[in-house]
């Protein structure tokens, strides 16, 4: 039910960037705040937005250690709006919407909550605005990545890491399909199109898409056409370069084939010790090691998706 927001009918206003990947501890944080960092001081107005609910910890990698209000005091009714708790980091352009001390049912807003939510970070006034999404495939995980402009996919290269990103990007595609069924009012169709799908071949959704355009041409084209539109963007950490190449096509063409969806390598971050070292002096790498691989590798995501947006 979150059509009403979906980034798509918007009126034009801050870029929404939602960072997520499925399994925690693959440096969505780390990644965000690099990112964030960059276009601020390109001059870029960019607020962080510290959506994992039940382990918000986004002001750590900021450099801030108690923030004043979090997002508990909105839903609390202590203030109305986001711009009444956020607040401006100790660097210029970049400021934090903190979710820090969270009541323990906020992990699992209802839908008003979540649509609140959704509708006043639209209305933030900024050039940027990062979702930091928590671990896992919850709805609020997949509703927020779903609304945002740019979804980032943060994946490492380990076993675990890749199957839970596949897991998370099967979450999110299903979580918007149902979605665009219900706004075409398609409901009946696929339902039909899943019951039969053993005795009609059906094993992937690029495959159901296919079989919706043989019962429906013009609905199934309206939904394989908004599917289509829906395209993730790839950030492998931790990697070596080659490595980081290989895996990144290897889930490119794997999405391609299984989703029918193309997903887009951004970048490959390597390995720097100097993350850690950051994150113990509770610094922003980028402001403890500006010239580290690190801080290289996220200006170099960061320059071609300015220049993928502007294409």
């Amino acid at each position: 039910m979150l059509g009403s927001v979906d980034s798509s009918i918007e009126p034009p206003g801050p870029r929404i960037w939602a960072i997520g990947g499925g399994k925690g501890g693959v440096g969505k944080s780390v990644i965000s705040t690099g990112i964030a960092m960059t276009l601020a001081r390109q001059g870029q107005r960019c607020i962080m937005v510290d959506a994992d609910l039940g382990g918000a910890n986004l002001h750590t990698f900021l450099g801030m250690s108690h923030p004043k209000g979090s997002l508990s005091d909105l839903f609390l009714k202590k203030v109305t709006d986001l711009e009444e708790i956020l607040q401006p980091s100790s660097f210029d352009n970049l400021s934090l919407i903190s979710g820090a001390r969270a009541m323990l049912d906020m992990a699992n807003l209802n839908y008003l909550q979540k649509l609140k939510m959704i509708r006043q970070i639209f209305s933030l006034k900024a050039d940027h605005i990062f979702i930091d999404l928590g671990a896992g495939s919850s709805y609020n995980v997949l509703d927020f990545f779903i609304a945002a402009h740019d979804g980032l996919m943060v994946v490492m290269p380990t076993p675990t890491s890749i199957e839970n990103a596949y897991h998370f990007l099967r979450a999110v595609y299903f979580r918007k399909l149902r979605k665009v069924v219900r706004d075409l009012k398609a409901e009946q169709l696929v339902d039909t199109a899943l019951s039969d799908k053993v005795k009609s071949g059906v094993r992937s959704p690029r495959e159901l898409m296919l079989d919706l355009l043989c019962r429906d041409n013009v609905v199934g084209k309206k939904i394989n056409q908004t599917m289509k539109n829906f395209s993730p963007q790839l950030i492998i950490n931790q990697a070596q370069l080659i490595e980081g190449r290989e895996l990144g096509r290897d889930i490119v063409l794997a999405c391609r084939e299984f989703f029918g969806i193309d997903v887009t390598l951004s970048g490959i971050v390597r390995t720097d010790d100097r993350v850690l070292t950051s994150l113990k002096a509770q610094r922003p790498v980028l402001d403890m090691f500006p010239n580290c691989f690190f801080a290289e590798d996220i200006r170099s995501i960061v320059q071609q998706s300015t220049y993928e947006q502007k294409a």
